[in-house]
């Protein structure tokens, strides 16, 4: 296995995670011994694998399709503004939910989140997937207005309103480490 980076905080769970980059970093709470740490993340071992391998292949697309510049980043957002807060509206209005505001980014690693009061933020990157991954973010995402959590109730919600989110979720997995790959070095 590909070597584990280890940080350290005041969380309460354990979990893996594949950079962009290809590197598995392991986040764990502070007095979790690190023997648990990598037995953890053997019992993972098939799944860093598959992940590792998809961060490689998008890297490599992204080298192909070139690093954006600031211009084309801010085109983007301009475009994710314009794009996603008319969708997040429409579709808050069909799901009987409010939110605080939007605020777009180009993140590294989240294509979408929403804080507890209602704050959503999306990546600009998502103008560079199909329409149907956008509406599948803002589903996503505004289903955390009801759920704030990814339990089974939260899956059947965002089930509810998009039936086939597995089929966009597939698409991030496998075509969005290309697209983070993109974004320039800061």
């Amino acid at each position: 296995m590909t070597e584990l980076r280890i940080v350290r905080s005041r969380r309460k769970t354990l979990a893996l995670q594949v950079l962009p980059t290809g590197e598995i970093v392991a986040r764990a709470p502070l007095r979790l011994p690190e023997r648990d740490i990598h037995a953890f993340a053997e019992q993972h071992a098939a799944w860093l694998e598959a992940a590792v391998a998809r961060a490689r292949a998008g890297s490599r697309a992204a080298q192909q399709a070139g690093i954006l510049s600031e211009a084309e980043l801010q085109r983007l957002r301009t475009a994710a503004r314009a794009d996603l807060t008319e969708r997040v509206t429409r579709l808050a209005a069909r799901m009987g939910v409010d939110f605080a505001g939007i605020t777009i980014r180009a993140q590294r690693t989240r294509w979408g989140s929403c804080s507890a009061r209602g704050s959503l933020s999306f990546n600009c990157l998502l103008m560079l997937a199909p329409p149907e991954v956008r509406e599948y973010v803002a589903v996503h995402e505004l289903c955390h207005r009801k759920q704030m959590n990814h339990s089974a109730a939260f899956w059947r919600e965002v089930a509810l309103w998009l039936p086939d989110y597995a089929a966009q979720r597939a698409w991030l997995r496998e075509h969005g480490p290309a697209l983070l790959g993109r974004l320039p070095e800061t």
